[in-house]
């Protein structure tokens, strides 16, 4: 018996508000790009884009959450990508799949530009903070089942802690270039990734020993 596909409808209705979102949400990113977090207010993101104020706040109940929907995002599709990857394969080869995939190019640069915005607002640093420690558990989660019933609890934190503090390095020092317009040839991300991947698996600290070396 020939299975039939099974297709999705979506109402012309969601399709709009899903747009509206969209819209709001990038507005709000290309007013932190262009003007930096201060700029950013619920009546310039709905004229910036083309919506009322009282229109914003059926979508977003604040202007943080608007700001940070663009690493919401991106973490919620980091996710599915993790999800997808086979399970017998090594972490690392995952974590430098997904990071490699072209498709969130474009949600990498906006996760960029809040980044550099966070260098400048504690406000937005916190807010972007707040966002990559929820789905941290999410991580730890797939860890724990990627590493194997023998990996201890405490071991798999710590190793979910490192790979995101990882990420989170890669991200600031590649935004600093590639959002700052640097004339300078600028590194991938994923290259930058990858580079503070091999940085964990040396010793952080030259000098550990001598420090605890017996006198």
């Amino acid at each position: 018996m020939t299975r039939k596909p099974t297709y999705v409808v979506t109402s012309l209705r969601d399709r709009k508000r899903e747009e509206t979102r969209h819209a709001l949400v990038h507005a709000a990113y290309t007013i932190v790009r262009d003007g930096g977090v201060g700029d950013v207010t619920a009546e310039a993101v709905a004229d910036r884009a083309g919506v009322s104020r009282r229109t914003f706040f059926n979508y977003f109940p604040s202007v943080e959450s608007v700001i940070t929907a663009s690493v919401a995002e991106f973490f919620a599709s980091l996710s599915d990508r993790l999800g997808e990857r086979p399970e017998d394969e090594p972490v690392e080869v995952s974590l430098r799949a997904v990071v490699a995939d072209p498709s969130d190019l474009d949600l990498v640069e906006r996760v960029g530009v809040l980044a550099a915005a966070g260098e400048a607002s504690p406000h937005a640093k916190g807010l972007i903070l707040g966002e990559l420690h929820a789905w941290l558990d999410w991580f730890e989660g797939w860890l724990r089942v990627r590493l194997g019933p023998d990996a201890s609890e405490l071991y798999v934190a710590t190793v979910a802690s490192a790979l995101v503090g990882a990420g989170e390095a890669a991200l600031r020092v590649w935004a600093r270039h590639a959002v700052a317009g640097s004339e300078a040839p600028v590194p991938s991300f994923h290259a930058a990734f990858c580079e503070t991947v091999r940085i964990l698996g040396h010793p952080l600290l030259p000098d550990a020993d001598a420090a605890v070396r017996p006198s």
